[in-house]
């Protein structure tokens, strides 16, 4: 079971990935006054996602995926308690994007069947920390289309759609991109703010309260009423 994958200095980009019964999520039901239905039926639906790919066909590239996230999560200090973007962070992305490419342009995009949930996890979260967002923007429709057709987990690619869209200036979709403003934590502005836990359930994420509550009690800050207005 992963635990919550985080990283990111200035801009918060959390999502819950693969392992949806993790502490964290227990953490989260708590802090949404112990209403753990969501965390039920997101279980069920992930449970189901398995079942239906299987563990993954293609075991050489399972491991290599993994040990590629392993790189990735050293090179952002996971683990320390010192997350940083730093020259050495971006050198690895770097170097992980053009193997990552390597691995799309051979056997095309790693879905559950091909590597199981976990490394196909682990591919999207090295695509949301690609510094190639032309080539992220790319993969966008395709990897869209595995989601809806259950072949990937929908949750990372939640994460890229919402920093592209912020990076170009517009709404969100999921409501996973956060600022740090005047001391606590803004969400940035979402399309449709009263669908959006229904958009969030789709992707397996947890509903915003919920969300809102573990950030809070991940970084120590509140989250501010203040929504962050596209500019």
């Amino acid at each position: 079971m992963k635990m919550l994958r985080v990283w990111a200095p200035l801009v918060l980009c959390l999502g819950m990935t693969g392992g949806v019964v993790a502490q964290e999520t227990a953490a989260a039901a708590g802090n949404a006054g112990g209403d753990a239905a969501w965390m039920n039926d997101m279980a069920a639906r992930h449970a189901e996602l398995i079942k239906r790919n299987g563990a993954g066909t293609d075991a050489a590239l399972r491991e290599k995926l993994v040990a590629m996230y392993a790189s990735d999560q050293e090179a952002r200090g996971a683990g320390t308690g010192q997350q940083a973007y730093t020259a050495k962070t971006a050198e690895v992305d770097g170097q992980l994007t053009r193997e990552l490419k390597e691995i799309v342009a051979r056997h095309g995009w790693p879905t559950i069947a091909m590597v199981g949930i976990d490394a196909s996890n682990d591919a999207m979260n090295l695509l949301v920390h690609s510094p190639d967002h032309a080539w992220q923007r790319s993969l966008v429709p395709r990897l869209e289309r595995l989601a809806k057709e259950g072949k990937i987990d929908g949750s990372e690619l939640a994460i890229l759609v919402d920093k592209e869209l912020v990076s170009e200036h517009k709404l969100q979709r999921y409501g996973t991109q956060f600022k740090f403003v005047d001391g606590k934590m803004a969400m940035d502005a979402v399309e449709d703010p009263e669908g959006l836990d229904a958009r969030r359930a789709m992707v397996f994420l947890m509903p915003i309260k919920a969300y809102e509550g573990m950030l809070e009690q991940m970084y120590h800050l509140k989250v501010s009423d203040t929504v962050v207005t596209p500019k």
